[in-house]
């Protein structure tokens, strides 16, 4: 709880799409939190303090008052800094705000020793893999396979993009993509997609106003996006789109990650 004020502090600050398991119309902002690991640590260090994490986030989850938080490992990226960050977590919302566990909730994880344990987490959480940056996007578009869950995705493919043209309108785009995407899934080879506009810090030096998400299963996945039992017809719709898109949107960067940790929502 105490990082996530922390955390509202850097917005303020400043002045974030992502696995939020819920139907696409619904919007959501999703906070993402770039961690580095501290010197001659590995991702094996973190773990224990991330799955801390998890357990107070869930604790906010079963409320109601955030969708999800997840932890995802940087596998590949295109950014010339490679050591930038490690790995990042996810604070998925319906409002662009973070929502931490009641007191109540608290209490029911931590007893009597509610702050004492959040100072030594927090502690831990410095010395581990201090924050160096914070994003805010919104997702405003997306499809899943039916069950979608976190652990159904292991691997997810990231392109941060601008528009060649500012200001060009590019949703009939994002439209198609959004089709060609619910083929892939009928497929088998994509779980899902999601499309994000960059929301805090948005400036022209960042290079990339856009995001999109795709959550595979493995990186054969993206070898063979269609399947092999694509008519041709599918095939020469998905050649079109894709150098559609490349007139349309510039790749800034591209990011795989694999997910790691995560929240679950609760059954209803």
């Amino acid at each position: 709880m105490v990082r996530l004020l922390l955390l509202s502090s850097l917005l303020l600050i400043y002045t974030t799409p992502l696995l939020a398991q819920t139907t696409p119309s619904q919007k959501t902002y999703t906070f993402l939190i770039y961690h580095k690991l501290s010197p001659g640590l590995t991702i094996q260090d973190a773990l224990p303090v991330e799955r801390e994490w998890r357990k107070i986030n869930q604790a906010a989850v079963d409320e109601g008052k955030l969708e999800g938080w997840y932890m995802s490992v940087k596998q590949y990226t295109s950014n010339p800094d490679q050591a930038e960050y490690d790995y990042v977590t996810r604070i998925v919302s319906r409002e662009m705000a973070i929502k931490g566990a009641s007191p109540e909730a608290m209490t029911r994880i931590y007893g009597d020793s509610v702050k004492v344990k959040m100072a030594d987490l927090q502690k831990r959480d410095r010395a581990t893999a201090p924050v160096v940056k914070m994003e805010i996007w919104e997702t405003t578009d997306g499809t899943f396979a039916p069950g979608f869950a976190p652990d159904g995705s292991a691997l997810l493919i990231i392109d941060r993009i601008r528009r060649r043209t500012p200001g060009a309108d590019y949703e009939p785009l994002v439209a198609q993509m959004k089709q060609l995407n619910q083929e892939r899934i009928k497929h088998n080879t994509l779980r899902g997609w999601d499309f994000a506009n960059l929301v805090i810090p948005n400036g022209s030096e960042k290079g990339y106003e856009l995001a999109s998400t795709h959550y595979v299963a493995n990186l054969s996945d993206v070898a063979n996006p269609l399947g092999t039992d694509s008519p041709a017809t599918s095939v020469q719709t998905y050649k079109k789109l894709r150098n559609q898109a490349a007139q349309t949107f510039d790749v800034v960067r591209q990011e795989v990650y694999r997910l790691m940790e995560f929240t679950t929502k609760p059954s209803k």
